[in-house]
């Protein structure tokens, strides 16, 4: 049976709807995927998914972006029942908290009862090369997970 991926993105500038895209193009000829934008997620459907890969920039100085905040908190209240997950973004090193809504979201999710599979992966700004090299790694560990 092939397995089920739900890449959910918040992106302002257009770099982690992007990153949603490439994941889809990594992980399409080994798993069913859809390509959610974060405001519009089910957090209760989530653990439907046999994984969940979830992509937000920071807002500001180390904030959730507004878009993602109704997610976050009903994360919550839902028990993902160890649905596989990991958690990457785009942030500006130029903020004191570089990347902090990717550690809230990965916090969060752990406390959700899912089941963490990658490293979370932190990229400033626009990815380069390597980004793109850790970004698809995290999608080979997500399906390895699946195996």
């Amino acid at each position: 049976m092939t397995p089920s991926i739900q890449i959910i993105y918040a992106s302002q500038s257009g770099r982690n709807q992007a990153i949603a895209g490439h994941l889809q193009a990594q992980l399409a000829s080994r798993a069913q995927t859809v390509i959610t934008e974060i405001s519009q997620v089910n957090a209760f459907e989530l653990s439907q998914n046999d994984a969940i890969i979830v992509a937000s920039y920071t807002f500001h100085d180390g904030e959730l972006p507004d878009e993602a905040q109704d997610f976050f908190e009903d994360l919550k209240k839902v028990d993902l029942n160890r649905t596989k997950f990991a958690v990457l973004g785009s942030s500006s090193k130029t903020h004191l908290h570089f990347g902090r809504a990717v550690d809230y979201l990965t916090i969060q999710l752990n406390s959700s009862n899912g089941e963490q599979v990658a490293d979370s992966v932190k990229i400033d700004r626009d990815a380069d090369d390597d980004d793109w090299a850790r970004v698809d790694q995290l999608a080979q560990r997500v399906l390895a997970s699946l195996a």
